[in-house]
């Protein structure tokens, strides 16, 4: 970490204009996520944005190594590090410790032992290669003080240049192999894929960002949250709806979507055999004005300003990172209809076997024969996905009279779906039985 410091007075006077611009989450997210992420926070006295912040990174490791096809054609990891910051008290351990918890539960249910855990600890990164290496090339770190994680990076120098955050920027990337030479010995790991999710005290994180000048962009690679914090009174507490969903039931969903079958229409037959997302051309048309608008600041702020440069070169590519976890989390919405249609919603507490057993069953049941599972659509806000998984055993009759085609269609646009967009799903559906009839033949 540099030994540069900023005074208290310009340090509060960045939290507060940070403070000033809040995240709608009803415009990114499903109602069932918003729904989530508001009981989790009413209770425990959080701002959204600590969740969310944290929950990218923990989206990120159970996408279990898939990948999403850019606008450009290149295939890129979908990690994320990601900072809160805040003033002591204001529950950001709460918010770690939310997602941890529901990391260490479905590692559990699913065999992984204590000391084979995927959440790493390692301070220094040849600590980190040797874990990435012997354990899992995918992991994820959960810092509640991030001050431990910053401290270590430029421990090992050499002619100025600082290795371990080379290294840092190179796992950020989706470089298919990281490679650590030393005299002692050396460490190659291949398709290595590490996520970061960390909290915060304003003195560190904003000394070492000041500190980091236009070196190598590590921080630029972080994504930080400084929102208002929620501080009510005894009386302004929501206690906890327990008949919601948790964190735990929603990434191991997103980890049942992206865990690879024999039986599976997305296999591909690369080396890899990762699921990768793509953009449907309509959301492909969206995602280039993106690309373009940073582009052109790029080009503004060229031989100017580095640091914006460099942030805005790394929003290019976080763009699709955060269209492949608002996907994720669709999807999973997807499935919270369907169970709470069939009275057999989760509840909060609930993380024994048949459980999980259930989740699992519900989105095996048409992960097979969905093959669009992987087409990011541009609707991701109205819920395309949802509202296909939530009438997936609804035909239209052809019998039907106009007042039942109208009660029909009046259902469809509660999600912002046409009748005639509805009916060409069906066409797509049926393709994908007759896909899921086939491979069912062969496994």
């Amino acid at each position: 970490m540099s030994s540069r410091t900023i005074s208290a007075p310009k340090i509060r006077s960045i939290m507060e204009k940070a403070a000033m611009y809040t995240m709608n989450v009803i415009e990114i997210f499903d109602e069932n996520i918003c729904d989530l992420i508001n009981n989790i926070c009413s209770s425990s006295q959080m701002p959204p944005e600590y969740v969310i912040t944290l929950l990218l990174p923990a989206i990120g490791h159970f996408l279990n190594g898939s990948q999403i096809r850019t606008n450009t054609g290149t295939t890129t990891n979908i990690p994320f590090f990601t900072t809160i910051i805040g003033y002591p008290s204001v529950n950001k351990s709460s918010a770690t410790e939310a997602i941890l918890s529901a990391c260490l539960a479905i590692e559990k249910h699913i065999g992984i032992k204590p000391e084979e855990s995927r959440i790493n600890c390692s301070a220094t990164v040849e600590s980190l290669l040797t874990e990435l290496k012997n354990t899992s090339p995918k992991l994820i770190q959960i810092w509640d003080e991030a001050a431990t994680l910053l401290q270590s990076f430029g421990l090992y120098k050499q002619g100025g240049a600082a290795y371990d955050r080379s290294i840092m920027c190179t796992l950020y990337n989706s470089s298919s192999v990281v490679k650590r030479q030393t005299k002692s010995g050396n460490i190659t790991v291949e398709n290595p894929v590490l996520n970061i999710a960390s909290a915060a005290h304003p003195v560190d994180i904003f000394s070492c960002v000041s500190g980091e000048g236009d070196d190598d962009g590590l921080m630029a690679r972080f994504l930080f949250s400084v929102p208002q914090p929620c501080i009510p009174l005894s009386s302004e507490i929501k206690p906890l709806d327990i008949d919601e969903p948790s964190f735990t039931h929603l990434l191991y969903i997103i980890y049942c979507f992206n865990m690879l079958e024999p039986c599976d229409v997305r296999r591909k037959d690369d080396e890899s055999q990762r699921i990768i997302y793509t953009y449907s051309e309509t959301a492909l048309k969206v995602i280039d004005n993106i690309f373009d608008e940073y582009t052109l600041q790029i080009r503004e702020a060229y031989g100017i300003d580095q640091g914006l440069g460099s942030i805005l070169g790394k929003a290019k590519v976080q763009i699709s990172r955060f269209a492949a976890a608002i996907h994720a989390t669709s999807l999973a919405s997807a499935v919270f209809d369907q169970l709470a249609n069939d009275d057999s919603l989760p509840g909060y507490y609930e993380k024994s076997k048949p459980m999980f057993d259930l989740l699992k069953r519900a989105v095996r049941a048409w992960t097979l024969r969905m093959v669009v599972l992987g087409v990011l659509a541009k609707e991701k806000l109205n819920g395309a996905h949802k509202a296909t998984t939530f009438f997936i055993k609804t035909t239209i009759d052809p019998k039907w009279d106009a007042a039942q085609l109208a009660a029909f269609t009046i259902q469809l646009a509660r999600y912002n779906i046409s009748l005639k967009s509805y009916k060409e799903s069906l066409q797509l559906e049926r393709s994908s039985v007759v896909n899921e009839a086939q491979y069912g033949e062969n496994c």
